[in-house]
Order: structure tokens, then sequence, then C-alpha cells
């Protein structure tokens, strides 16, 4: 039987897994400026690794700009082994282009007012235990940033400390993928689309995949995901009147998106009762897209979870994280 392909890392299916992710400070060099006085300046790295809490990964949240995406995601990657606080991080607007493969032009004009919106940008943290009086959640507000100054061609800025306890120190209930994974996809909707398909997917390639909707399905390579939830998740509640739109709009054209730019491959369908659609069916479609270098990876990971699964230690080595277990 061919093995699957993993193309991120997650570890939601097994809350025992106790890992940490070794982004070694021996990545800088000698000219790299870590004084926090006037920010420290960003590292640009694709293979760094973006790591967040599923919690924060798939709640609702307001929505960003492309660019202001791109940015949050680039200082979560800054967080390295061992730190215990966020840090303020400071931009060069020339040096991110060049990074991002965009347009200097382009970028610069993004960042004219970037430094307004992105205060006003909010996480919504669902309180899961405690509905509203009309039965609805109740939810936690968060801001991304604490602060954000732009001026003369540099961003400085800090994640706010409220995301402390779903950036840093995680040790369960997590999703892990390198920058690299998200560098071309071209909106914001296809970036949150792929780091929640990715939170699921490596659940399903570990063969421990409970459907959750086993009236819709029982395919255990399947993810069902209600329109509700996934228009509440996009922060669409307001926006395409109809469910066809937003999923002809929102779901399918930045899944196409993803299977064209990632190395994470996915279908859709659609689950109607009636006329209405009520839920959207991913299947996870294993391809190796005749990458030996992919399936070496594939391999190497299956080994490490079932050293796991017989509580031997084990450590998985890439070109771009080491994961020790």
């Amino acid at each position: 039987m061919k093995k699957k392909q993993i193309p991120a890392m997650n570890a939601e299916a097994d809350q025992q897994m106790n890992y940490s992710l070794v982004q070694e400070n021996s990545t800088l060099s000698a000219h790299d400026d870590l004084s926090e006085e006037n920010g420290i300046a960003i590292r640009y790295s694709k293979d760094f690794s973006i790591v967040q809490a599923n919690e924060l990964l798939r709640s609702k949240q307001s929505d960003l700009t492309l660019m202001e995406s791109k940015l949050i995601r680039l200082a979560i990657s800054q967080i390295m082994k061992g730190d215990e606080d966020l840090r303020t991080y400071r931009v060069n607007v020339s040096q991110l282009a060049d990074f991002l493969e965009l347009p200097k032009t382009n970028v610069y004009r993004a960042m004219q007012d970037i430094n307004i919106s992105l205060m006003q940008r909010v996480i919504f943290i669902r309180d899961k235990e405690l509905p509203n009086k009309k039965g609805k959640p109740n939810y936690k507000i968060l801001h991304w940033l604490s602060s954000v100054e732009y001026k003369d061609g540099t961003l400085t800025y800090r994640l706010s400390d409220e995301l402390k306890p779903y950036l840093i120190g995680l040790s369960e209930m997590f999703t892990l993928y390198s920058y690299d994974s998200i560098i071309k996809l071209p909106t914001n909707y296809s970036i949150r689309l792929f780091e929640l398909l990715t939170s699921w997917v490596n659940i399903i390639i570990k063969g421990e995949n409970t459907p959750a909707f086993p009236d819709i399905s029982t395919d255990p390579d399947e993810i069902v995901l209600a329109i509700d939830y996934l228009r509440d998740f996009f922060d669409c509640n307001d926006k395409y009147k109809s469910a066809g739109d937003f999923v002809r709009n929102v779901i399918e054209v930045n899944l196409g998106f993803i299977n064209q730019y990632t190395n994470l491959k996915v279908s859709c369908r659609k689950y109607k009762k009636g006329r209405s659609i009520t839920h959207m069916i991913f299947k996870y479609e294993n391809t190796w897209n005749n990458d030996p270098k992919a399936e070496q990876h594939n391999n190497q990971m299956l080994d490490t979870i079932r050293s796991i699964k017989n509580g031997e230690p084990a450590q998985f080595e890439t070109d771009k994280e080491v994961i020790t277990f």
C-alpha cells in the first residue's frame, strides 16, 4: 500500500505527543541586529516554521489584506525555541518585497495605511463552554498587534502579548508548516484555508480521523465542515447572499490556489439538504507529484510516528527544521 505524503504537521490527534520545534539561533550571523531598542531586524527565511495553536488557527478572524496576513505570519515565524516572550520586529520594505517576490511599488503602496488597519484587526476565540442567552457562542476578542509604526520605508510592529498562549510553549493541539508553503498564495483566504485544511490533513494521514458527521461521510480521508462554520471562519457572515456564491468565491477559488501553489492537494464537493448547501466535504488527495524527496520525507515522518506510538524517543530532521519528540 502506497504511503501518504505529509505536507505539514499537526499535534491534535495525539494529545500526549510532546515535542518542541528547534529553530536554532545558530542561524543568525554576526551581522544580525538583535537590539530591541528599535525592534529586532526580521530574518528572512522561507524555511522558518509557523507554529500556531489550533484554537487560534481555526478561530474567526477579521479579514486581513494579503500583505497584513503575510506580515503577521512573518512575525510568528521569528519565534525561536526557548522564547518566553513576544518581541518587536523591524521590517525594511524593500527587503520585504524581495523576500515575498513582489514588485516594490506594490509593497510600498500596501504599507501606506497599514499601521492603522493592522491595529484594527481582531481575532475571535470561541468559548466552547459558555453560550450566550440566545444559545450562540461567546467570544474572547484579541488583537493581532500591540503596536505598529510605519516610517521612512521601515515597519516596526509587535504581536500582542494576548497571543502568547497560542504561539509560545506549545506542546499539543497545534499545527506547524514552513513559511515557504504560503509564499506564493495570492489571497488571505487561500492562506487561511491552507492552514485550516493542514490542521486536519495530518490526522487523516496518521489514520486517526474520526468522522464528525457520519451521516454525511464516513470516509476517513474526508473532512466535513459546516457552511455556517466556514462563513464564520472567513468572516463572511454578511458577505455573499447565497451559500453557492460563498462556495464559488471563497472556497473553490482559493482551493484552486492551494492546489496550484502548495504541496497540499485537496478536492471538495458540496453536501445539500434539499436545495440548500449545508456542508463542504474536503478530500485529501494522496499524490506524490513524482517527487522522490517528498516520498523520502513522508517515510521518515511515518517512522517517527510509529516510534512515538511505541513509546520510543524519536527525532525528525529535514532541511527546514528539526523536530524532537
